[in-house]
């Protein structure tokens, strides 16, 4: 908050304020993964389709799809671009309860990943524009996302 002085001195009006600090605002903390939070924004997973697959084996990614089918610890789902990709359910974990799903794994080759997280996303669900929206962030639009 500014204040300022006012002050007469024969005819003519003074204004005064105090001096401006130039210190910089503190810097924002650095993003991690907390117990408060189960983001970790400290190095985000690409957005893939079936295509892509092939490009980020050993890398953590997320990828989206139809689950067409389960045995309890696998998942064979139906990505954006129409590949079939067998999904490895985490230990202990349910398959998805909805038809459309997105995973968050561990690319083990170009039809297969090991699932570390997923969330349902619903019975409805627009695949193409996903799809899009994957091709947009891996090619052009890339640094928008990374």
């Amino acid at each position: 908050k500014l204040q300022f002085q006012v002050s007469k001195q024969n005819t003519s009006t003074t204004l005064s304020a105090p001096p401006l600090s130039h210190a910089q605002p503190p810097a924002p903390a650095a993003a991690s993964h907390t117990p408060d939070s189960n983001m970790d924004t400290t190095a985000p997973a690409p957005r893939v389709n079936g295509e892509l697959m092939a490009r980020f084996v050993g890398k953590k990614v997320l990828l989206v799809g139809k689950a067409e089918g389960s045995d309890g610890s696998t998942v064979m789902l139906r990505t954006a671009d129409d590949k079939t990709v067998r999904v490895a359910l985490a230990g202990g974990s349910a398959p998805p309860a909805t038809t459309f799903v997105e995973f968050e794994g561990m690319v083990e080759g170009p039809d297969a990943l090991t699932e570390i997280s997923h969330v349902d996303f619903g019975n409805e669900f627009d695949l193409y524009t996903y799809n899009e929206l994957t091709k947009e962030a891996n090619g052009r639009s890339q640094a928008l996302f990374f």
